[in-house]
């Protein structure tokens, strides 16, 4: 057989063309698998972080009314995440989950004419690495409304991060370590 003939020659197409396509077919899949554990993923951080953004805001019931956070509480609250997120993913590597939380207290007004908000009180309690929320709650101060007492409610936010092992966010993140993350901002009760 001569050269010209192997250019010409169309036997044989049909299985070349269907190993490319297979091939193609196969990356696009195993992409497509990958966002879809990814998708799920976020979901679950973000159950996760409401649900735990949810027990801190019940500060009557479960905290005997105490509204300044303590770094027990902070503690306890890692550990409802990590049991939560195992619960939801038993395969899933939380040796690496960290939480942030903050709250934010303000100043009680002198009177119901005065629409001052003042912070009295910001802490931050970071519980593990590399988790900062996107915007800080002292920045967010105006989300927090007048209670029926005619005081302004305090906030917490919490926000939950575990390192991604995504190809898809890998891909698509500058980060060397691509870090998936939720948060949630609750008023106390």
């Amino acid at each position: 057989m001569n050269a010209p003939n192997l250019c010409t020659d169309r036997r044989g197409a049909i299985a070349v063309e269907f190993v490319f396509i297979m091939m193609f077919l196969i990356v696009f899949l195993v992409f497509f698998a990958d966002l879809m554990v990814r998708q799920a993923m976020a979901g679950k951080l973000d159950r996760t972080a409401y649900s735990v953004a949810g027990v801190l805001r019940e500060r009557i019931q479960l905290f005997a009314g105490r509204e300044e956070l303590q770094q027990n509480d902070v503690t306890k609250i890692k550990a409802l995440a990590r049991r939560m997120l195992l619960d939801m993913q038993t395969s899933a590597d939380l040796s690496r989950l960290s939480l942030y939380v903050e709250e934010v207290h303000f100043v009680d007004p002198a009177g119901q004419n005065d629409n001052r908000k003042t912070v009295r009180l910001y802490r931050k309690w970071p519980a593990g690495e590399a988790c900062m929320p996107k915007v800080p709650l002292d920045q967010l101060i105006d989300l927090s409304p007048r209670g029926s007492y005619g005081r302004w409610v305090p906030l917490y936010q919490v926000t939950v991060c575990l390192p991604t092992q995504s190809m898809y966010t890998r891909l698509t993140s500058e980060e060397e370590h691509p870090v998936m993350s939720s948060f949630a901002i609750v008023m106390a009760r």
